[in-house]
């Protein structure tokens, strides 16, 4: 019975009872300071074998529509493979297009073995480093409430960041699906200097069973982008 309970509790905390499924699709309304200008789109897409570890295939994407789209248009589609059981990512696929930004890239992340290959460079990185999107989903699977102030890394491209996390309990807000109860988690750099395009990331997680991004808030140069949760396909 004492072995029956230590495979079950290694089982929960290494994430086998996920929130999500394949299939899932959280539709959002996006703004730039206020005015609506884009939609975006996290799929759970399927389970697949990369790199002999089973994981699951999420995507985000983003577009701009009406003025927006001739003012600054967006075309933006991010791939992630995320380990099964940890939920740390395995590669990460962009495919970046923003105004005359456009940009293609492809990481393969070794979390056991502590590298990342990046253009054919190999980064060194620490045991569960993870994209700033796969966050999105690994959250989800953790108790929000233990972790405030704990420390993540993240990797973009080359670099390697340090972040602590903030974290706001019962926090209610409104979305074009409904009213939620939320728990708001923003992850600060550690020496205090300013993300890459001085951007900043806040993520709003249900308090229920299913902890979907109900908003995700973005800071960038060009304004503030806020993505609201508008439609659920599970």
């Amino acid at each position: 019975m004492r072995s029956i309970i230590l495979i079950l509790s290694f089982s929960f905390l290494c994430g086998t009872n996920v929130p999500f499924k394949v299939g899932e699709s959280l539709n959002y309304k996006a703004s730039f300071s206020g005015i609506d200008a884009a939609t975006g789109r996290l799929e759970v897409l399927g389970i697949e074998t990369i790199n002999n570890v089973s994981t699951y295939h999420v995507r985000f994407s983003a577009n701009t529509h009406g003025v927006a789209n001739f003012l600054f248009p967006i075309r933006d589609v991010i791939d992630l493979w995320l380990d099964e059981n940890s939920l740390a990512p395995i590669r990460v696929k962009k495919n970046i297009s923003e105004g005359k930004y456009k940009k293609k890239s492809e990481s393969d992340l070794s979390q056991n073995q502590g590298f990342a290959i990046v253009r054919n460079d190999t980064i060194s990185m620490g045991k569960g480093t993870h994209s700033p999107y796969s966050l999105f989903y690994f959250f989800r699977n953790k108790n929000l409430s233990k972790i405030d102030g704990e420390i993540f890394s993240t990797i973009e491209g080359k670099k390697v960041t340090t972040l602590k996390m903030k974290v706001t309990e019962g926090i209610e807000i409104g979305v074009p699906v409904g009213k939620f109860n939320c728990t708001k988690v923003t992850p600060t750099q550690i020496d205090k200097k300013k993300f890459k395009n001085e951007a900043t990331m806040s993520i709003w997680f249900s308090n229920d069973e299913h902890r979907y991004p109900v908003q995700i808030w973005l800071k960038m140069k060009f304004g503030a982008f806020v993505l609201k949760l508008d439609e659920i396909t599970n």
